[in-house]
């Protein structure tokens, strides 16, 4: 999987960016290349029970997974993150959704910050006291969440903000964003690192 994940970055992303030849992904913008992260991004010890079939889009793969999420029985970092991908981004499109996912394992990898999903997301000034954020278990964008932080922390879908560890609305205005490195716009969110 991790081999098939660097083929994929390293040849959809950096084609698509260098040569201007290779569409990139439905909502998503890149301005120039990106080089591979080494240390970002990496699948954890997140593996579904039934793997899903070969040749999925984000959609298919998402419901797929949602088909098997016991919405009792989460695992607490998975919950941390699925509330922050809630909270941030279930009315984004399911790449936006994911990149924030991403936001949180690239921290978690990144030696800068806390180093599990619960930690990064209650860490102060950043995302929020989860343990304060309630979500209806029955309602459908809680399981798209659930299966987005899984599908971040396995790797199993090639990363749509390759590196970023910081996003924003679009709309917001930060005293931060002019510091760091564009990485991507997805829907109305801005990802950097």
């Amino acid at each position: 999987m991790i081999v098939r994940w660097a083929v994929a970055l390293s040849a959809g992303i950096s084609l698509a960016a260098a040569t201007g030849h290779a569409a990139p992904q439905s909502g998503v913008t890149l301005v120039r290349p990106l080089p591979i992260p080494t240390n970002l991004i990496t699948p954890t010890q997140v593996v579904f029970d039934t793997p899903a079939p070969k040749d999925q889009t984000l959609e298919s793969l998402v419901a797929f997974h949602e088909s098997d999420i016991d919405v009792e029985n989460v695992d607490p970092e998975t919950e941390c993150m699925a509330k922050v991908v809630h909270h941030e981004a279930s009315n984004q499109p399911l790449e936006g959704q994911l990149a924030v996912a991403e936001v949180i394992v690239n921290r978690t990898k990144s030696g800068r910050f806390p180093t599990t999903p619960c930690a990064v997301a209650n860490q102060r000034g950043q995302f929020f006291q989860t343990a304060a954020y309630n979500v209806p278990h029955q309602s459908p964008r809680w399981r798209t969440a659930i299966a987005v932080a899984r599908l971040a922390q396995a790797g199993e879908w090639r990363p749509v903000a390759p590196g970023a560890l910081f996003f924003h609305a679009s709309y917001a205005g930060t005293g931060w964003a002019h510091r760091r490195e564009f990485v991507a716009r997805i829907a109305d969110q801005i990802f950097y690192r």
